[in-house]
């Protein structure tokens, strides 16, 4: 029997849905759009894909490792707004109900969890998709590993990622450090583009052959700097020492806890939400759908 499992980047989800969502309040006043769009795009995701295995990934909210090399990582990103705030912890108090398993570890990224639990999922039977916006990801792209872009619906696979960037996968922390990253305050190389890149990485064999070959590469872009180049392509890069301790038995969906569930989304007023998971759980019954 094929083994697919879902791995949701969490913080991705929830932006979104905050900043696309109208501004949305239950009866006491409690904002609710991110809730609203996080629980309703999760939703849509296990009614089309029928999943057995799923798991949520958070950001952790204290400094990551990467804020401890580069002071300015992601710095250009405004801070969380407060209507924002006081939803996550909603969320997280919902995600346990729905009878998914969330993980979240101090000093890690949501990105660095999900690589290292894709990489050991799909080292066995597992094919593994995840689900996020994020360019980084989609060097973990293989046979068994996909990327989906939750906005626009885009599944990256290994050729749909080397025929859009013009590199393969494993080469796309090469192409980030050298055309840089703007979400995530990472500079690049001024004079790269995204056309230029492919061609450097060809020529060069990637970031490692760029600095063992700097002169010469400095003579054509007299501004590059080895060191930020070095630490850009440390900062996309996934860190795996993260230590997770994931079992498949972890990784398989639960009985959701309705009645709880339902107490949660009256007190928010999304009584179209418990009707939607309601029909989720009947086609549970009728297809075994957990």
């Amino acid at each position: 029997m094929k083994k697919t499992l879902y791995l949701i980047d969490a913080s991705s989800f929830i932006y979104r849905s905050f900043f696309a969502l109208p501004s949305l309040k239950s009866k006491e006043g409690l904002p609710t759009n991110a809730v609203y769009g996080f629980l309703k795009t999760l939703m849509s995701i296990i009614k089309a894909e029928n999943p057995n295995y799923m798991a949520i990934v958070f950001d952790s909210p204290a400094p990551s490792k990467r804020e401890k090399i580069f002071k300015d990582y992601k710095a250009g990103r405004p801070s969380m707004p407060d209507p924002l705030k006081i939803q996550i912890p909603i969320i997280k108090r919902i995600v346990p109900l729905m009878g998914i398993t969330s993980f979240e570890k101090e000093g890690y990224e949501a990105d660095d969890l999900i690589a290292s639990i894709a990489k050991k999922f799909s080292t066995t039977e597992f094919k593994v998709k995840i689900y996020t916006p994020d360019k980084d990801m989609l060097q973990l792209v293989n046979e068994k590993i996909q990327v989906v872009n939750p906005a626009t619906g885009e599944i990256f696979t290994f050729e749909k990622v080397k025929r859009k960037f013009g590199v393969p996968p494993e080469k796309i922390p090469d192409y980030l450090a050298l055309v840089g990253d703007k979400i995530d305050n990472i500079e690049g190389i001024k004079g790269v583009g995204p056309k230029t890149a492919p061609l450097l990485i060809k020529e060069f064999g990637g970031v490692e052959g760029i600095l063992s070959r700097w002169e010469e590469f400095k003579k054509r872009f007299p501004q590059a700097d080895a060191n930020l180049l070095r630490r850009s392509y440390t900062l996309v890069k996934p860190m795996l020492d993260t230590k997770i301790e994931i079992t498949e038995e972890d990784l398989l969906l639960k009985d959701p806890n309705l009645s709880y569930i339902k107490k949660e989304l009256e007190k928010l007023d999304m009584k179209s939400l418990i009707k939607e998971l309601e029909k989720i759980l009947k086609r549970k019954k009728q297809k075994s759908l957990f």
